[in-house]
């Protein structure tokens, strides 16, 4: 029987071999758990704009969109107090009485009128004026030309308003209540300052010819800005609410 003999150079390359495994064992561990760990990082990016405890002034321009036989315009103003991020208190007034120079019958009035033989009776504003309560459900931002993200956010409002209002056949202007809701987006130029876009409707009960006390809502799109005080804000360690 033939005794195998192990030769020293053998078993030496076998020990280091070994070695070198176990050594490496550890540092494939430790790779495979920097790589677990940096796929389960995200990136938490806190808001570009704190409005709480700040107050937005929001000149703006607008027109109705719901009347085919009376054109409104008007031109008013918006002033928010940000109780926190999302809810807001908000005092407004609106100008709508500019005579002749801006608004008024539009040529599908005057046809009706041809046509018909009659003077059809529509609901005119003079002014409205009142306070709401808003609330912000939406925040988000959009990559524009891959170059900038533009932040916005989008609220809703609910309120009571004064409003002075008239006919073109009951040219007395009469001051009742109302209410109204709107719809609006700020889109955040920088701090202080943001875009301002709505979608508002009026709603009261109005005197015509032939028919008082009758429900009637004027719904107005308009534009402005949002210029915000104090200008500048700090972040604090605690998330914004």
């Amino acid at each position: 029987m033939t005794q195998l003999k192990s030769s020293p150079s053998l078993l030496v390359s076998l020990l280091i071999g070994l070695l070198v495994v176990i050594a490496a064992q550890p540092a494939l561990a430790q790779e495979t758990t920097r790589q677990e760990f940096d796929d389960t990082i995200h990136v938490i990016q806190r808001k570009p704009v704190l409005q709480k405890g700040r107050f937005d002034l929001v000149p703006r321009f607008g027109v109705s969109v719901n009347d085919s036989l009376y054109r409104h315009y008007k031109v008013g103003v918006n002033g928010n107090y940000h109780f926190s991020e999302s809810v807001y208190l908000g005092g407004l007034f609106e100008w709508y009485n500019f005579g002749d120079a801006l608004g008024g019958p539009t040529d599908a009035f005057n046809e009706t009128a041809n046509e018909t033989r009659t003077n059809a009776d529509v609901a005119v504003l003079n002014w409205v004026g009142g306070l709401e309560l808003g609330y912000k459900p939406i925040v988000g931002k959009f990559a524009l030309a891959d170059s900038f993200i533009i932040f916005y956010d989008v609220g809703l409002t609910a309120g009571g308003v004064g409003i002075d209002a008239e006919s073109l056949a009951l040219s007395s202007g009469d001051v009742t209540f109302g209410g109204t809701v709107s719809a609006v987006s700020r889109i955040f130029l920088n701090d202080w300052m943001a875009v301002n876009l709505e979608v508002r409707d009026v709603i009261y009960s109005a005197d015509l010819r032939g028919a008082p006390g009758s429900l009637t809502n004027i719904v107005t799109v308009a534009g402005g800005l949002s210029l915000y005080l104090p200008t500048t804000f700090e972040y604090s360690d605690q998330v914004a609410e």
